[in-house]
């Protein structure tokens, strides 16, 4: 691991911050000097006449830029194992970003504003994030820096001198990425390092975009002059560490973009800072310094509402799912929830279409009394715990199942408190690998935090734990969650667990505990029912009783647009193409395993 910055070094804590404010101060002065000999009334009017168009293109350039580099923090705190799911951690990521590169000490700004929102990790966890996220962008950016001093040219002189310069940099640090990656980042895989220089591309070509439509088609310059340019002045800027890389990166803009009259150039750098540095660094002030808002549990909430924790959020009594272009409700409303007046604020706030996914047939019927297509898709095996046993014909299935695990020495334990958290991750991961991911939106998906505050049923074979269950947990029902276990169980291990998770509910009054949700054969198309036959086998086994739930929205055009993005969202979603690569190389790694040991075989025979 990375050691913490020492704290017997002041000298060099002094010179982090004087040195950055010499070069501030160094080219501050020769900036001064270019612009003075300038017509500033001319760089006002250029200003001036940047078009709405302009505006808005660079805007969208600039958010694509964030997006791009937000993702970045997602793939470094899979890569450290943080917990933190993908979203979350883009979201601090843009903020992190946005303040670091506008107030400079990159990493140190980095760190504060990360830890400030995402305080559940510990300031040495988000060190070591912001520390990795700098090298490793600094290192693509060289990479792609001696691409561009190549494409710029010898021409201005000083090319000469810093093209060898870039590449002693970019060895030195490729030469301590490698020595360093067992040591520091033991998980970075093939397809996290692609994942990286492939994000690094794409925000530095959405950046130099933004540059390049706030420039007056007068210019008359070629957008792959400016990408060059402008890769090349993020690197000074960046290396100068001063805010926002003032007086570094626009010298730099100006020696590589040598015009007759650069009046107009400079206006368009100064329309550049201001949409790609100061909106998003005061829009990442503003929702940094608003209180942290995460989802707790409430007092009388359902037990559906934990998932809001993970991907969504409770808005005036409605469960809202978190989804491009849809704000989907999620499950069965409480009975004072039934405002629509709610759902059309937020569809007008935020112009997502609204819809009611897994709702009950009192909800159904309030949106078909509105005029909403209303159909009904999916079942709810619900239980309850006071009156139910394992007695009876429709539960011999589960009988046997229990008779296996019992016999195959499989014991189930409640997790309170001191939670295997490593091992726990470790299954889950082998799990995602196995299956090709993890389902989304309506379903859970595991991480650290989520979990612990869920309750969770470990599965243990011979002493070993080799899987876990867990539920969401209100104030009078719990809702499966998470089924996660190793490649190899005993058969009926996992009926076990939820048999005991039923126990613990009947013994805390628990008065229903649902085994959440499953296609209706009924109601859904044959091929879709046929692949989850086995799902509502395995729910049928412990003789639930059946609950309709449906999909509304409305019109029919929105029933199914928002039936497949929400269908997207649960089956395709985008973290689980990690998850398929690492499945692919697992499967050929044991193919050239298998015929390595085909032909060792058929040496010896």
């Amino acid at each position: 691991m990375i050691s913490p910055i020492s704290t017997r070094y002041p000298l060099q804590k002094r010179l982090r911050l004087i040195v950055p404010l010499m070069i501030l101060t160094v080219c501050g002065g020769l900036l001064w000097q270019r612009v003075a000999v300038m017509d500033i009334p001319a760089i006002g009017d250029a200003i001036a006449q940047v078009s709405i168009g302009q505006w808005i293109l660079a805007i969208v350039a600039t958010w694509c830029s964030f997006q791009a580099i937000g993702r970045y923090d997602a793939v470094w705190h899979r890569v450290l194992r943080t917990g933190v799911s993908p979203d979350p951690a883009r979201r601090a990521g843009i903020k992190a970003i946005a303040l670091a590169q506008t107030l400079g000490f990159g990493a140190l700004t980095g760190s504060l504003v990360r830890w400030r929102c995402l305080p559940a990790l510990s300031l040495w966890q988000v060190t070591q994030l912001s520390l990795a996220v700098t090298v490793t962008f600094t290192l693509c950016w060289a990479a792609y820096a001696v691409c561009a001093l190549w494409w710029l040219g010898p021409e201005p002189e000083f090319l000469q001198i810093s093209t060898p310069i870039t590449l002693c940099l970019l060895i030195i640090l490729t030469l301590g990425v490698v020595a360093g990656r067992r040591r520091f980042a033991p998980h970075l895989a093939s397809g996290d390092i692609a994942a990286l220089i492939g994000l690094t591309a794409v925000d530095m070509l959405f950046a130099a975009l933004a540059l390049y439509v706030l420039m007056p088609e007068t210019l008359g310059l070629a957008f792959n002059s400016i990408l060059a340019a402008y890769v090349v002045a993020l690197g000074v800027g960046l290396i100068s560490n001063t805010p926002g890389g003032a007086g570094a990166f626009d010298l730099t803009l100006l020696a590589l973009l040598p015009l007759s009259a650069p009046e107009p150039l400079v206006a368009a750098i100064i329309a550049f800072r201001i949409v790609y540095y100061l909106c998003p660094a005061l829009l990442a002030l503003i929702a940094i310094g608003r209180p942290i808002t995460t989802p707790q549990k409430m007092h009388n909430s359902p037990a559906s509402w934990g998932l809001a924790r993970q991907s969504g959020e409770i808005s005036h009594g409605w469960h809202i799912g978190r989804l491009p272009g849809v704000a989907a409700a999620l499950g069965p409303q409480p009975k004072n929830a039934i405002n629509f007046n709610i759902l059309r604020s937020i569809s007008l706030l935020t112009g997502r279409t609204v819809a009611l996914y897994n709702c009950n047939r009192r909800s159904a019927k309030a949106a078909r009394d509105l005029g909403w297509y209303v159909r009904r898709t999916a079942m709810e095996a619900m239980i309850r715990p006071k009156s139910w046993s394992t007695a009876g014909g429709k539960r011999q299935t589960l009988r046997r199942k229990l008779r296996h695990a019992a016999q195959a020495g499989v014991t189930i334990s409640q997790a309170r408190v001191d939670l295997p958290m490593a091992q726990m991750q470790q299954i889950a991961r082998e799990w995602a690998v196995s299956h090709g991911g993890e389902h989304g939106f309506s379903m859970g998906r595991f991480c650290p935090i989520y979990v612990a505050d869920q309750r969770i049923f470990l599965i243990k074979h011979n002493g070993q734990l080799i899987g876990f269950v867990t539920f969401n947990d209100g104030k009078t029902d719990w809702v499966l969650d998470l089924i996660r276990h190793k490649t190899k169980i005993p058969d009926g291990a996992v009926q076990a667990a939820i048999v005991a998770a039923i126990d613990a509910a009947k013994s805390e009054e628990i008065t229903h505990l649902s085994l959440s949700c499953a296609p209706d054969p009924r109601f859904t198309p044959a091929f879709w029912a046929s692949r989850r036959a086995g799902l509502i086998q395995f729910k049928r086994s412990f003789g639930p009783i059946w609950v309709p739930r449906y999909h509304a929205a409305p019109n029919q055009a929105a029933f199914w647009f928002t039936g497949l993005i929400i269908g997207i969202a649960i089956h395709r979603p985008l973290p689980n193409l990690v998850w398929k690569w690492q499945r692919i190389r697992r499967d050929l790694n044991i193919s050239v395993l298998q015929g390595r040991f085909a032909i060792e075989l058929n040496r010896k025979t």
